[in-house]
């Protein structure tokens, strides 16, 4: 082999080293980035798990407030309905009275 053969070998080689560490270098910053995804779509399962026992027990209490309503609606207390209801008008006005006010 010829020196210039020998010489073009090595910075080959010295090529193939530099892109085989440049590719590990990648592959290790890809590992970790999937790791880190990981971790944060356990983080997000938790919470939508965690939201739909909430959502469920909101829609029990939701549910036994509507019955209790319909009860009411049935034993004839008209009078205490229209009072019921103008209180809740009244609150929901307030409310959006002070939200705009912000």
């Amino acid at each position: 082999m010829s020196r210039n053969s020998v010489r073009a070998e090595e910075m080959l080689e010295n090529e193939n080293n530099r892109l085989l560490e440049s590719v590990a270098a990648k592959a290790s910053m890809m590992k970790s980035i999937g790791i880190d995804m990981n971790r944060e779509v356990k983080s997000q399962n938790s919470q939508l798990g965690d939201m739909g026992t909430d959502f469920d027990s909101s829609g029990g209490l939701l549910g036994s407030t509507v019955n209790q309503l319909n009860n009411m609606t049935r034993s004839g207390n008209a009078r205490f309905m229209l009072y019921v209801i103008a209180a809740i008008l009244l609150v929901f006005f307030i409310i959006y009275y002070l939200a705009s006010m912000r």
